[in-house]
């Protein structure tokens, strides 16, 4: 079993990188315009279940946002750890 996200969602990202098996998430919409990629995945990790938004440019995340149902929404300005996170995700999207 998976180590648990604290309430406060602390350190959200990095408990997901470490445990990216517990971690499983769902493409629910892409779209490309102007050369550029919006994905929209529903997550799934232990005690908390979301979203994750981004916009990728030359395979490159430049707006993410994972919104988890413990009321915390972690950005790239707020995590340097999302972009690793963001990356997992597309380079294992089927």
């Amino acid at each position: 079993m998976a180590k648990s996200i604290p309430s406060s969602g602390a350190g959200a990202v990095r408990i997901i990188l470490k445990n990216k098996k517990d971690f499983h998430f769902d493409l629910r919409e892409k779209k490309e315009e102007n050369g550029k990629t919006s994905y929209l995945y529903d997550v799934f990790y232990e005690n908390a279940t979301g979203t994750l938004n981004m916009l990728v440019d030359a395979d490159q995340p430049v707006i993410a946002a994972l919104n988890l149902s413990l009321g915390k929404v972690i950005t790239l300005s707020n995590d340097a750890n999302l972009k690793k996170l963001c990356r997992y995700v597309l380079e294992n999207t089927k």
